[in-house]
């Protein structure tokens, strides 16, 4: 992975909105080295994670709070869905029809 493949913008503006604690992106990158915001976007994603969970528990799911591990790469399919798959591709509603 090279310097232009990582997306530091999106780390940077994820930990400016989740912590706030800084009054633009330039102040948070010169009081951040690299290591640290990688460290902070990490919490702010298991964060996340963990709220997604927390309501998925109270509808009901089996969830794993111990499970912390939150991948914040983007995961892209090896080969693009085709037209016929995309329109009818099921989207589930949170319940099921007895």
């Amino acid at each position: 992975m090279s310097w232009n493949e990582i997306p530091l913008l999106k780390y940077e503006s994820e930990i400016f909105v989740q912590v706030g604690a800084w009054k633009n992106l330039e102040e948070l990158e010169e009081s951040l080295i690299l290591h640290e915001m990688f460290l902070l976007y990490r919490a702010c994603t298991n964060e996340f994670s963990k709220n997604i969970k927390a309501l998925a528990l109270a509808q009901g799911a089996d969830v794993d709070f111990e499970d912390d591990w939150y991948s914040p790469e983007d995961r892209v399919p090896d080969e693009p869905m085709r037209p016929f798959e995309v329109m009818n591709f099921g989207i589930p509603l949170g319940y099921q029809a007895d």
